[in-house]
């Protein structure tokens, strides 16, 4: 397979940051890279199963969540285009996971094997070196994802829980007017909340003026250290 094949820009993707597109095709090929369409709602990994793949999101959206013995979902991260996944797994062939990804839109996959990239990731060739760096990096921006989520569920009330993530996406993009990439119930297991109460919560602080949000387009008129 070829990153030419295909109509995402490969050199756009993290996990090939500062790579010709000559050096992607031969780690595609040297890695036996592939690409699996995953239709909406389909699994990519069930919690429990064994990890064969370092995992790029090249079109739609998988979310990697975790759901109780009564089916009950809490997302734990939203992965957009470009995004990777079950690099946590890279240390362990065959580490079964403890989360599940989930596609919440018809996503293609570029799944690249954990066995080549563990056993002949760490060549001296220029392309594997910095694949490896970007690899790394990765790690450290997914990481510090995970520690802003929970720096929001340690928020006291729901309200501050909203607030908290509202002004995370609001730095991420970069303006206090963004959209949002969860409906109403994929918020609410985001932020661990009821769907009623978050709905009203979201109404009374429209009404208070904090916020204005239609369907998924948010505009915060208040950040909390105003409040």
């Amino acid at each position: 397979m070829a990153a030419g094949m295909y109509a995402l820009d490969f050199q756009e993707v993290p996990l090939f940051h500062g790579l010709g597109r000559d050096e992607i095709n031969e780690i595609l090929q040297k890695f036996h890279g592939m690409i699996k369409h995953f239709p909406k709602s389909d699994y990519i990994y069930l919690a429990g199963d064994a990890v064969e793949s370092l995992c790029v999101v090249l079109k739609g959206t998988v979310q990697m969540i975790k759901e109780d013995i009564w089916g009950e979902k809490s997302i734990i991260s939203n992965l957009g285009t470009g995004s990777v996944f079950a690099e946590n797994c890279l240390g362990k062939l065959g580490e079964r996971s403890v989360v599940s990804y989930f596609a919440a839109s018809d996503s293609e996959i570029l799944m690249l094997p954990l066995g080549k990239l563990l056993f002949e990731g760490g060549s001296s060739s220029k392309a594997n070196r910095r694949l490896m760096c970007n690899i790394v990096s990765i790690l450290a921006d997914n990481n510090t994802r995970l520690i802003e989520k929970t720096e929001i569920l340690c928020k006291k009330t729901l309200r501050s829980k909203i607030m908290a993530y509202l002004e995370q996406e609001a730095r991420y993009n970069g303006s206090d007017s963004f959209e949002v990439p969860f409906n109403r119930t994929d918020l609410a297991n985001y932020l661990d909340a009821d769907r009623s109460a978050m709905t009203r919560e979201l109404a009374r602080m429209k009404a208070e003026g904090l916020i204005d949000f239609t369907k998924n387009n948010f505009t915060i008129l208040q950040h909390e250290h105003e409040l």
